[in-house]
């Protein structure tokens, strides 16, 4: 648990932008998100370097101001997808940041929050840096190519895709304690995610030239899986109080797959391939 704060630092500091590299400028308010990203950044690293309390908060609200910028250039996104879900999975990806830059703030104020746990909104503000904000916009890359090689995985990647979509917002429900929902959404989110990863593997590989760009978004593909599958062994297990996986391995291990393995080697990836 010692180790969690250097996970959305590192979401701020190499996924995010690696992202916006990816996805390239796109409108005008996108341009101004890659103008103000060091700015941003800068403030957000600094929060969770001081002690938690109200100066932190107030930094950490430059950040959130970024990401607030973000979901409204996700919103110019959505009204520019046509109605093509991979395009609205990229976009979706935008407007949850906002939702991780407010986390960020609350769990940087050190207050406490309703009745949640300590870890609470630190937990909540990963979730929505790397479910909410990474890995939609990842699955929106697949769907590209998917779309492109006219795959027959298209209708799976359609229902994949919505899963990815609606699962981080029931994730985090369940995060803030409607403990009804916790396994479901787990398993939403998780089959979804999967899912794509594996139409990733069949179909996304064979389009993408270049050694180390298909090697990086296969490991990312994997490692996917892997992350998604303790993901599902936790959240079931605990309302049947099964011990698959306790919560300080869930961290680790599914942390690291997660934030190393998939979102990292695949946003790396797919920035190789548009050299």
């Amino acid at each position: 648990m010692a180790a969690l704060p250097l996970v959305p630092a590192f979401a701020i500091l190499v996924c995010v932008p690696l992202a916006l590299r990816a996805v390239g400028p796109g409108d005008s308010t996108g341009r101004l998100l890659i103008a103000t990203y060091p700015i941003a950044a800068a403030a957000a690293i600094l929060a969770i370097v001081l002690p938690s309390g109200i100066p932190a908060a107030a930094i950490a609200l430059i950040w959130l101001a970024f990401t607030v910028l973000a979901a409204l250039h996700g919103l110019t996104r959505v009204f520019g997808s046509s109605g093509r879900i991979e395009e609205l999975c990229i976009a979706v990806g935008f407007m949850y940041l906002a939702v991780g830059g407010g986390w960020l703030v609350l769990w940087r104020s050190g207050l406490p929050v309703m009745d949640f746990g300590e870890h609470v909104p630190l937990l909540t503000a990963i979730h929505f840096h790397y479910a909410g904000f990474a890995s939609p916009i990842l699955v929106g890359f697949v769907g590209r190519e998917v779309r492109a090689a006219g795959s027959r995985f298209w209708p799976l990647y359609v229902g994949a895709a919505s899963l990815v979509i609606v699962g981080p917002a029931l994730v985090a429900l369940g995060i803030a304690g409607i403990r009804q929902i916790e396994a479901p959404a787990a398993a939403i989110l998780a089959s979804g995610t999967a899912l794509v990863a594996l139409i990733a593997l069949a179909t996304v590989l064979t389009r993408v030239r270049g050694m180390v760009a298909r090697s990086l978004l296969a490991v990312s593909s994997a490692a996917a899986i892997v992350a998604m599958t303790l993901a599902t062994l936790y959240a079931v297990g605990n309302p049947l109080e099964i011990s698959a996986i306790g919560l300080e391995d869930m961290v680790r291990w599914h942390g690291s797959f997660n934030a190393l393995g998939y979102v990292f080697c695949g946003l790396l990836g797919w920035n190789v391939r548009r050299m």
